[in-house]
Formats: C-alpha cells, sequence, structure tokens
C-alpha cells in the first residue's frame, strides 16, 4: 500500500538521565532529506539517529527532534570550582592592596565572582545505556509516523483508483470511436468534398474510400490506447506495493501523458478532443496526488 510523504508522530519517555521527548514529522519532497535537532548532551547520537530515520524514510523531507529535560542529579550538570586560581586571584588581589595601601578587605563574594573560581561541568550519560533507552523511543516515534503515513497513502489510493477508473472509461469511448474510424472519415470528407464544389464535379465513391482508408491507418490509435490502458493496470499493481513506488508512479504518468498527446495529434480528425481533455485532466489529478506519494 502507498504512503503519503505527509506524517507526523510524537512520543515521551522518562529515561535514568531525564524525560525524553522526540518528535518526527515529514512533508513532500523530491527525494530523501533528514535534519536532526539533538540536545547536547546526546550529541554522540546523531549518526545512528539518521541512519535510523532514512532506513524507515525513503524520500521526503523528515525532521527529528529530540528533547531533553529534568536531569538527574548524578548525570546532570554540577559545580565543579578552580582552587588553585582562587588562590593566585587571591596573592595579586592582596599584593594590590598592599601596593595601594587599600583599606578593603578579600571576601568570598569577590573571589566566586571572578572568572574560572566556579564552573559549571556538563553531564555526562553512558553511551551505551543511553542508546539502549534512546533507540526505542526513536523506533516508536517512527511507527506512529509510519502509521499516520499509511493511514492518508490509504486514502489517496482510493482516489487514485476512481480516477483509474474514469480514464478507462475515456479509453473505452475512444476504442468505440476506433472502430468505426473508415466510415467516419468516408463520410467527413465527402461532406468536405460536396462543400468544396458544391455538387458540380461527380465525386468517385472508390476514391473517396481509399483515401478515407488512409487518413484512417494515420489516425489508428490502437497502439497507444492499448499501452495506455497497461500503463493503469502498471499503476493499480503499484498501488498495493510494499515497496516506496513515488518515483515509479511519476515515470508512469509521464507515459501515460505522452500517449494522449500521441493520441491527440493523430486521432484529431477522427475522435472528439474533448475525450483527449478529459484524459490529460484526470492524468494531471493523479499527478497532483502523487506528488505526496513516498
Amino acid at each position: 500500500m502507498i504512503k503519503s510523504m505527509t506524517g507526523y508522530s510524537r512520543k515521551e519517555a522518562n529515561t535514568t538521565f531525564g524525560a525524553l521527548t522526540i518528535e518526527a514529522k515529514t512533508w513532500n519532497h523530491r527525494h530523501s532529506n533528514v535534519s536532526v535537532r539533538i540536545p547536547p548532551l546526546l550529541s554522540q547520537f546523531e549518526h545512528p539517529i539518521r541512519t535510523t530515520v532514512r532506513s524507515r524514510i525513503h524520500r521526503g523531507h523528515a525532521q527529528v527532534t529530540i528533547e531533553l529535560s529534568e536531569i538527574d542529579t548524578e548525570s546532570g550538570s554540577h559545580l565543579k570550582f578552580n582552587l588553585a586560581l582562587a588562590r593566585q586571584y587571591h596573592q595579586g588581589l592582596v599584593e594590590i592592596r598592599n601596593e595601594l595601601q587599600l583599606p578593603d578587605e578579600i571576601s568570598l563574594q569577590v573571589l566566586a565572582q571572578l572568572p574560572g573560581v566556579f564552573s559549571l561541568g556538563k553531564p555526562t550519560v553512558d553511551a551505551q545505556s543511553a542508546w539502549n533507552e534512546v533507540q526505542p523511543l526513536l523506533e516508536q516515534t517512527l511507527d506512529g509516523l509510519d502509521q499516520m503515513k499509511r493511514t492518508e497513502g490509504q486514502v489517496m489510493s482510493e482516489a487514485i483508483l476512481e480516477l483509474l477508473k474514469s480514464i478507462q472509461s475515456y479509453l473505452r469511448k475512444l476504442d468505440g470511436a476506433r472502430e468505426n474510424l473508415v466510415e467516419t472519415a468516408k463520410n467527413k470528407l465527402e461532406t468536405r468534398l460536396n462543400e468544396l464544389f458544391e455538387g458540380h464535379v461527380e465525386i468517385d465513391k472508390n476514391r473517396i474510400v481509399m483515401e478515407a482508408g488512409v487518413i484512417a491507418s494515420r489516425s489508428d490509435v490502437t497502439e497507444e490506447l492499448v499501452r495506455l490502458d497497461s500503463h493503469c493496470g502498471q499503476f493499480e499493481n503499484y498501488l498495493s506495493a510494499e515497496d516506496p513506488v513515488g518515483r515509479q508512479l511519476d515515470f508512469l504518468l509521464q507515459e501515460m501523458n505522452r500517449e494522449v498527446n500521441t493520441i491527440a495529434s493523430k486521432a484529431s480528425p477522427m475522435a472528439p478532443s474533448s475525450l483527449c481533455v478529459s484524459l490529460k485532466t484526470e492524468i494531471e489529478k493523479i499527478r497532483e496526488i502523487v506528488q505526496n506519494v513516498e
């Protein structure tokens, strides 16, 4: 079953290193494009996250956002102080005070505000343990995304099937017109000659039949109708495929448009132009849907 390129999923879980939220959204794009937004604490997992997403999403733009909050005290940020640097600051301040004969006392508050005395240590997590918690939640998020894309794909598939039925009904009408091609060409040619000569010249009936046969031969679109009907059958088969088929459907639509253009140019003297216009309209409707098929 085809899948839409548009989808959204969001999952949350409490982990040993904080509250984790993973959000995934996709939209249509000609190629595969994956962007990842990830907190610094989990930056080491950017590559496996991208690899996992690419293995599940084959076409379209995908954006995965990971948020992390409520870091626990064991793995979270912690305060550090540099005692050696504080001693150097204190010694320097004492020398300045004595040299300038200042009455001020050097307080702890002053030392604490000097650069580098206190700093915030970065939190760390065990890589394997953290990935064992991140990966399942990522897979659950992608499962939810996939389900939404499949649901929309089902709706798209049903709409395409209705349009294919409409195309095949127009093909049957064109095929019916083709069966009377010689007779239609003969009648049109005879009418045209009578209008041109206004009945003053006797028209050779056998010659008219021969010329009508030539016109009908040049206007025969049997091959194009067969190919177009075959493309419709291929299209239906692709709609039930499990693999991504968006690019294949794009190609089939191009071929279908080409066949209709050939039919319009070859059979224009015989076939109603409205049928070809209707065919192109239905194909265009399918193309608009297929633009969002993965």
